[in-house]
């Protein structure tokens, strides 16, 4: 038997420089692939579509996110070898 789990790990980008992973487990596998437009819409915010984005995360000073610096998709693929 085996299972896949797939998990994304995006790094925003702050005002003041600093940065913070924030990991979304268990992603369906059908929306990995819309994963990279979505950022780049996030990181254009055509008309402030994603203001609500931008004023949710912020750093631990208070500082805005400036964008979507780094993202990562993970797939995790475990085979069940004993089951006793």
């Amino acid at each position: 038997m085996s299972s896949q789990t797939n998990n994304v790990v995006v790094t925003l980008l702050y005002n003041d420089d600093s940065t913070r992973n924030i990991t979304f487990d268990g992603v369906a596998i059908d929306d990995l692939e819309a994963v990279k437009a979505k950022i780049q819409a996030i990181n254009a915010n055509a008309n402030n579509e994603y203001a609500n984005f931008y004023q949710t995360f912020v750093s631990d000073d208070g500082e805005p996110v400036v964008k979507v610096e780094y993202c990562k998709i993970i797939m995790i693929e475990e085979d069940v070898i004993y089951s006793g």
